[in-house]
């Protein structure tokens, strides 16, 4: 599902100010829980001489709309962002700040210097395998592929498997609030006898093509296209080809296996199997429950978000009906559980419910592609996973396997496990940045024995 994403903004105009504060200055903002990098780059002393990055969020040069320095210090303001970042004139290479988003106000330490990532505690710290970059051009979408083959030496292996990532732009390592899941996943897979392809989502970091207007479907090519760039490649045409989808990856590893032979087997690691809009209407109850908001309240927000889908997909009524029926609703949803967003926010919010992207995955039901599925299926939910509930999702892929008498499947609720795969006590979005844990070693063991064992 889609990965949440934190916005943020800043505050700057001029007078008197200290020349020291010139150069790139990072510090790590605690969000509920959650440690985010944040990285202020002065080279001027006016609003378009600043910028601001995110660099875990793979945000990049957020405009500075205003500056001001005096002989205390500085403001700076993002005003798409809604924030503000006040700070003290630099003692030493430290600056003390305060950070306000929608009234609220956290503490941020600045130190000068460039960020350097922390490495989490799985991140691969060598690579003794095959390391090559690839790119996969499909004629038929003009989209250039650029991604990662990892494979034993000598490619003395049998099998070779393509990572999908979920929703949202996502990079070939699935990069997310500091952690590199498919990095992960890959290494451990690599260094266990099976070659892996990874690789940036269409219109995103290398990769080309328009990530705009692309819908499920159009991702379902991509991904087929690095079959047919597997089935092209003399190193690896011989090997068994394996999907592996995490999240909207998991709805499509099934589309291309369903109707690409060449597909061996598929890997679907929280991968839908109930009809998309009851999904999220679910997905809205547990994320409430799971920050804390009341059993009454998630309800009552849940049967709204679903009145919501099922809006969206009425196919009689015309885009300027379903808008203002759809604004009706998110406006008593707010009033359940305000969010904070000023109109203009709420605004982009209810455009991206009407992008080509949304109007596809929320008419989806992927019981269509799962019941044609005849190759061998490993299905995971764990059960802490609150953006796809285990318990429905599993029961769905079980339905789809029955119907497709396909007896060569494997359905696991893995005890304790998030969304990511991370082992947890809560599963909420919040808590994945602060997880240590990246990708948890049992799940990977799970998904590299079953896949030797086909």
């Amino acid at each position: 599902m889609k990965a949440f994403i934190f916005t943020l903004i800043f505050f700057v105009s001029a007078s008197l100010f200290s020349q020291n504060l010139k150069g790139t200055w990072n510090g790590n903002l605690d969000i509920n829980g959650i440690s985010l990098a944040i990285v202020i780059n002065i080279n001027g002393f006016s609003a378009d001489s600043i910028t601001m990055d995110s660099p875990e969020q793979s945000a990049f040069g957020i405009k500075v709309d205003k500056a001001e320095f005096n002989d205390n210090g500085f403001k700076l303001e993002i005003i798409s962002l809604k924030a503000s970042l006040i700070g003290e004139n630099p003692v030493g290479d430290s600056i003390n700040c305060e950070f306000t988003q929608y009234g609220t106000s956290f503490p941020l330490t600045l130190k000068r210097g460039n960020y350097v990532p922390k490495p989490k505690k799985q991140d691969p710290k060598d690579f003794p395998y095959i390391v090559e970059e690839v790119e996969i051009f499909n004629p038929e979408t003009n989209v250039k592929l650029a991604g990662t083959l990892t494979a034993p030496y000598d490619y003395k292996c049998n099998k070779i498997v393509i990572l999908v990532s979920g929703s949202g732009l996502q990079n070939r390592d699935e990069e997310i609030l500091g952690h590199k899941p498919f990095l992960v996943l890959s290494d451990y897979l690599t260094r266990n006898g099976i070659a892996v392809i990874r690789y940036d989502d269409r219109g995103f970091a290398k990769s080309t093509g328009d990530a705009t207007n692309a819908t499920t479907y159009d991702l379902s090519l991509d991904a087929e296209s690095v079959v047919k760039f597997i089935k092209n490649d003399s190193r690896l045409k011989d090997m068994k080809i394996g999907i592996i989808g995490h999240s909207e990856g998991g709805m499509i590893a099934p589309m291309v296996a369903a109707r690409n032979s060449d597909v061996d087997f598929v890997v679907m690691l929280a991968g839908p199997a109930v009809n998309i809009w009851q999904l999220m209407a679910r997905q809205n109850y547990d994320v409430l429950k799971s920050n804390g908001i009341t059993e009454d309240i998630a309800k009552q927000y849940a049967q709204l978000a679903s009145k919501t889908y099922k809006i969206l997909n009425d196919k009689k009524s015309s885009i300027d009906d379903k808008k203002a029926k759809v604004r009706a609703n998110m406006n008593e949803m707010e009033k359940l559980a305000p969010s904070g967003y000023d109109e203009e926010t709420l605004q982009a919010n209810l455009d991206e419910l009407f992008t080509p992207w949304m109007s596809y995955f929320i008419d989806f039901n992927p019981q269509d592609y799962l019941c044609k599925v005849k190759v061998p299926i490993l299905a995971l939910n764990g059960d802490k996973d609150v953006q796809v509930y285990s318990k429905d999702n599993l029961a769905g892929v079980e339905k789809a396997m029955k119907k497709a008498k396909n007896s060569n499947y494997k359905i696991l609720e893995l005890k304790g496990l998030n969304h990511l795969f991370q082992k947890c006590i809560f599963g909420s979005p919040n808590f994945y940045g602060r997880n240590e844990e990246t990708f948890n070693e049992d799940a990977m063991k799970t998904i590299a024995e079953w896949i030797k064992g086909i």
